[in-house]
């Protein structure tokens, strides 16, 4: 029973790892929380907003998700320092939502009202966004992060009308806002013949954007190893070796994700977990061979494990005598 328990607390872990501080993450944070120092504007001010754009499954959501909880963790250990009154409404630090399918200016006001707890309206957009503008002052919210921003409708009209609107809430509202999604900047969402619309091109000018990419080994830089060392570290395998992941699967786990963090983070979850159902306790290239890979990495790992090992390619760092 005892290790039945201690599984499933494994099997847990696994699935929710820690957050990984990469170098391209490190980057993303500090822009991050530079922009949330920096917006001190007046109120009737624009205030520039924060764009993670990049192809999915490469940890945009990840990142927001680790700057939203650890701001809103240094913003409450402030208010138990200062012991300030409670007065008004309560205080919200962060508003974080997603995006729905071909999500309009009404659907995104919902999303803000439901998070906010404000009560339905059987009203207008615009009286909708007038309560929730309100109630981000009086609850004092400092970020509004909006994920799946591609999921916004997908014609030029209804991104010319998103623009609009997105572009109203950063006037109108006191917060930073950051966003996230998929190739936002290369669709058509804020774009008309391959030139930002005039609704866009307001909107775009308060955005400032960052390109999240996949792992790269072109350079044979160590952020690969460093990144599986980091993810070795926190494993709970009894017989895991140093080594066993970031150097002996290195090549293994590139073939198998192609560097996306989604693909890494599923691929780990599942080998762990068969290594622990096996009694193997340890992630080795043969037990990551049998993990099923999700589609999209399905169809790049066949060429890449036809070369492996070959000398065509290889994920580890030059030699440090090289």
């Amino acid at each position: 029973m005892q290790a039945e328990k201690w599984n499933k607390e494994r099997a847990l872990f696994h699935a929710n790892p820690p957050f990984v501080h990469t170098p391209q993450a490190d980057l993303l944070l500090e822009a991050m929380d530079f922009l949330v120092t920096s917006n001190h504007q007046a109120i009737d001010e624009a205030k520039p907003a924060l764009l993670l754009d990049g192809r999915a499954g490469q940890g945009k959501s990840a990142v927001m998700r680790h700057y939203l909880h650890s701001f809103h963790k240094e913003q409450a250990e402030l208010r138990q320092r200062v012991q300030a009154p409670a007065r008004g409404s309560r205080p919200i630090d962060v508003v974080h939502i997603s995006m729905r399918s071909a999500t309009n200016e009404r659907g995104l006001a919902e999303r803000l009202r439901d998070f906010l707890e404000l009560p339905p309206f059987k009203t207008n957009e615009r009286a909708m966004t007038n309560a929730v503008i309100d109630a981000l002052f009086a609850c004092n919210v400092k970020i509004v992060a909006i994920d799946e921003l591609h999921f916004m409708g997908r014609s030029v009209a209804a991104g010319h009308r998103m623009s609009n609107y997105l572009k109203d809430l950063l006037n109108q509202s006191p917060c930073t806002f950051f966003f996230a999604g998929n190739d936002v900047l290369g669709s058509e969402i804020f774009r008309k013949n391959g030139q930002p619309d005039a609704a866009g091109e307001q909107f775009l000018s308060l955005v400032q954007p960052h390109a999240v990419r996949p792992f790269a080994i072109g350079d044979r830089n160590p952020e690969w190893m460093r990144t599986l060392a980091a993810i070795e570290g926190n494993l709970r395998l009894t017989r895991q070796q140093d080594g066993d992941l970031f150097y002996r699967c290195a090549d293994v786990v590139w073939a198998l994700t192609s560097g996306s963090w989604r693909s890494l983070a599923q691929l780990i979850n599942q080998a762990c977990a068969r290594a622990i159902a096996t009694g193997e306790e340890r992630l080795t290239p043969e037990l990551l061979l049998k993990i099923p890979l999700n589609a999209l990495s399905a169809t790049q790992s066949p060429k890449l494990l036809a070369t492996l090992g070959d000398g065509t390619w290889t994920s580890l760092p030059e030699p440090a005598n090289a």
